[in-house]
């Protein structure tokens, strides 16, 4: 009986261990195919999702990165950072933020949750799916610090290794989904500030 069980505990490792290395395979060809891009301009869904308190919650939104500047754009609101000042600009009452970045802020930060992979996180591999005809990995990331969530999904397009779907679950049952609709690279953008001239009568709120 000891040596049944030693053996299925060996043969557990050994799998767990190629789930890891699997896993981090993947997410190395999909870091290094992200950083060789100059910027990334990704338009995507976002879903908030909580069965138990009824809440299907939805929007669009455009997210262009570069570095460490991004400019987000969703229904209500548009976020722009230069590395240096954050402006948010929100746009049912007309007004605009303006804040210091903070680069230790919350890592769900928009300049960060396509790189969420990078730190912080354990991972195995999920196996792989089929949707929308395309073959996605699927890589599930565990915080190693306790937070506001217990775990990450990741689905990756496994022929242009690209990030096709991020899921995000909370302690509270809710789901937070990212879904690549349109993607683009190594494209003009205009710059990372916001320019009041564009916005007449807006409200400035300085907080620096």
């Amino acid at each position: 009986m000891t040596k049944l069980l030693t053996t299925l505990l060996i043969a557990l490792s050994t799998t767990l261990f190629a789930q890891v290395e699997v896993a981090k395979d993947v997410l190395d060809k999909l870091s290094a195919t992200t950083k060789a891009y100059t910027n990334m301009t990704i338009g995507f869904d976002f879903i908030f999702e909580n069965k138990s308190q009824s809440i299907n919650e939805q929007q669009s939104g455009v997210l262009v990165l570069e570095g460490d500047n991004f400019r987000l754009e969703m229904n209500e609101q548009t976020i722009i950072n230069d590395g240096e000042s954050q402006w948010v600009y929100l746009k049912d009452i007309n007004e605009v933020q303006i804040m210091e970045h903070d680069p230790e802020d919350d890592m769900m930060s928009p300049n960060k949750l396509f790189t969420i992979y990078e730190q912080g996180y354990k991972y195995t591999y999920g196996g792989a799916k089929a949707e929308e005809g395309k073959r996605l990995h699927i890589i599930d990331l565990f915080p190693e610090e306790s937070g506001a969530f217990i775990k990450v999904q990741l689905l990756i397009n496994a022929a242009k290794n690209q990030l096709h779907k991020i899921i995000l679950f909370d302690k509270n049952s809710g789901t937070y989904t990212y879904l690549v609709t349109s993607f683009k690279s190594n494209t003009d953008v205009r710059p990372f500030t916001f320019n009041t001239g564009d916005y007449p009568g807006v409200e400035v709120i300085d907080l620096r």
